[in-house]
């Protein structure tokens, strides 16, 4: 992990969904250890949060596609 991750002032724009989730893995298995530095656990919380964010706006994307594509593929006239 980079030290802007440790900071949490890693980007998170354009990070895949799979990398999201693998990092916000690791910042809770570090925040449940009972040796946490705590001069660093709000900036893991922080960086905690705006993967959580992402997730939730690649979710949401990828719901918001699923049904269009449904919504298409139920739309009669389409066929030819």
């Amino acid at each position: 992990m980079t030290d802007e991750a440790q900071t949490g002032t890693e980007p998170t724009e354009g990070i895949p969904y799979a990398e999201a989730m693998a990092e916000l893995e690791g910042i809770l298995a570090e925040i449940e250890q009972d040796d946490v530095d705590i001069d660093v656990l709000a900036a893991k919380v922080r960086r905690a949060s705006d993967l959580v964010r992402v997730c939730r706006e690649r979710i949401q994307g990828a719901r918001m596609h699923v049904e269009q594509v449904v919504t298409e593929l139920t739309e009669p006239g389409d066929a030819g």
